[in-house]
Parts: C-alpha cells; structure tokens; sequence
C-alpha cells in the first residue's frame, strides 16, 4: 500500500512536520539499552525517528489494519528491530510486548487520538510498575491538566494523578499547522517519567476513588463533595471534618495539593480505624 487517508472513526491527525516528529522522540532521550512501544503510528512520522534512535527494539501497536499494511511495506521494518503489533493498545500489556526487557528500559511514545486521551494516560498509569518513563502528545488542555499546579483553573484529578504516578512535564506545544488533517485546537508534548509504586505508598485505587469524589463537584466544599464517597465508605465526615489541620467544612478540593490530599486521606482512614478498632487494641 502506497498510502492512505486518515479516518474520523479513528480519531487519525497525521503528523506531518519532521522537525516536531524528531522533537519528541528526542524527549523520550533513548539509549540503545531501551526499547519503546508506540501507540498508534499511523504513517509512521514518529516510527521514522525511532528508527534512527538508539533504541533497541521498536514495537508499534496500531488498531488501523490500513496503516499496518503501510507500515510493514516500509524498509526500516526489515531491521529486524521494528515490529508492527495490529491491536488496540488499550487492552495491550507492555510488559506482554516487551517481555525481555527490564522495567527501567520499557518506554512508551505516541500521537495519541484526542477521542481516548484519558483513557490511554491511566492505561499508561496502570502500567507504571512495568515502564519506566513515556512521552504522548495530547491536546493542550489535557496536557495542562497533567502538569497544573493547585490553585490553577487547570487543577484536578489529572494533576493529582501524575504526582500519584510519577512527574508530568511539559515539553512543548504544536500548532495544528503540523497536522493533517488540521486539528482544531493546539497540542502539546509531554514527559511522564513513572515510579515503581504510587507517590507516598498510597493505595492507587483507594486514593483515586477518594480523589475523584472529592474533585466531583469542585464548587463544593470536601463535606458534601465527599458525600457519596463517606457513605459507601462508613466514615462520618460530617460530624469530625477537621484533618491535617483542615477543616473539609471550609476547604475544596482544588486548593489542597495532591500531597495534602494524600495526608488528608491517611488521616481519615487512621481516625476511621481507631473508631472502630476493638477495645483494647492500639493502632
């Protein structure tokens, strides 16, 4: 196959500026004991750089059976270190693709459609224990989410999960000039280098489920946005809605930093135990 068009049920905007695609898999900063899985490479504009990368082994994983059969035709494929996966990534396993490579050299690279932005970063988070580091490009509102400090109108449970996960740095914007077809909204590239564990050794779904409910209505104060979230959880917020010296009656989510929220959870989960702890014992 010579080429083809990219298709809206795909969510498909080709990158088509060298200079942005060299940019960032240079942000990735390979070395040749690294290998990449990237998702969804279309025509390969990024696939082109990490093969003139040092990296090691090249895995891309793409859903468009159209750009699969392109991909296989190009003459970097018979390297022998670049393989073309056909699949959704969303339900791929890095650690499945990349099976003989150690955690600290597992890396993770893509134009990611705007449609599962979302989806496509936690499934990046969930697989933290197995990846050492990415670099996605996303829409810039959503990149602005990941790397928003509290106290910006950009800070919410994206935030807080990139500090739960590791660190979000943003690397640089992309004018839709560089696309086809042209986007409509301005993108960005991004940095996540990932821990082997959660900020803090806190609980990932726990703390998520608390953090979602408290961010779920942002406008309001921690007591009543954290309503839903103390009922399934038998904790009386209510009635004793002071930890870590703040008051949840008075504060909202959006001004307590993600490290602030982690002690704000450690320290109902503490007084919840103690509550119900037996008589006699001693948490």
């Amino acid at each position: 196959m010579s080429s083809f068009a990219p298709q809206r049920r795909y969510s498909q905007n080709f990158l088509t500026d060298v200079g942005i695609a060299r940019n960032i898999v240079g942000a990735l900063q390979l070395t040749p004991q690294d290998s990449v899985v990237e998702i969804g490479p279309g025509k390969g504009a990024l696939t082109t750089h990490l093969v003139d990368s040092p990296a090691k082994k090249i895995a891309a994983v793409e859903l468009d059976a159209r750009a699969v059969e392109f991909l296989r035709d190009q003459p970097w494929v018979r390297s022998g270190r670049v393989r073309i996966v056909q699949g959704d990534a969303l339900t791929a396993r890095v650690a499945d693709i990349l099976a003989d490579e150690q955690r600290d050299h597992r890396c993770i690279i893509g134009n990611i459609p705007y449609a599962i932005t979302s989806p496509l970063l936690f499934w990046m988070f969930d697989q933290r224990l197995d990846v050492s580091r990415a670099v996605f490009m996303m829409q810039r509102e959503v990149a602005r989410r990941c790397v928003a400090n509290v106290g910006s109108k950009d800070y919410g449970i994206l935030s807080v999960a990139s500090w739960l996960y590791g660190s979000a740095k943003l690397m640089f914007h992309v004018q839709p000039g560089s696309f086809f077809p042209r986007p409509a909204v301005t993108s960005s590239v991004v940095r996540f280098d990932l821990l082997n564990g959660t900020a803090d050794g806190l609980p990932q779904r726990e703390f998520m489920d608390f953090v979602r409910s408290a961010f779920s209505q942002r406008r309001k104060v921690m007591t009543n946005a954290l309503a839903a979230w103390s009922g399934r959880n038998t904790v009386p917020l209510r009635e004793d809605s002071l930890h870590c010296g703040i008051d949840l009656s008075r504060a909202r989510a959006e001004e307590c930093s993600p490290d602030v929220l982690g002690r704000i959870y450690r320290s109902i989960q503490t007084t919840h135990l103690v509550r119900n702890s037996p008589p006699g014992v001693t948490l």
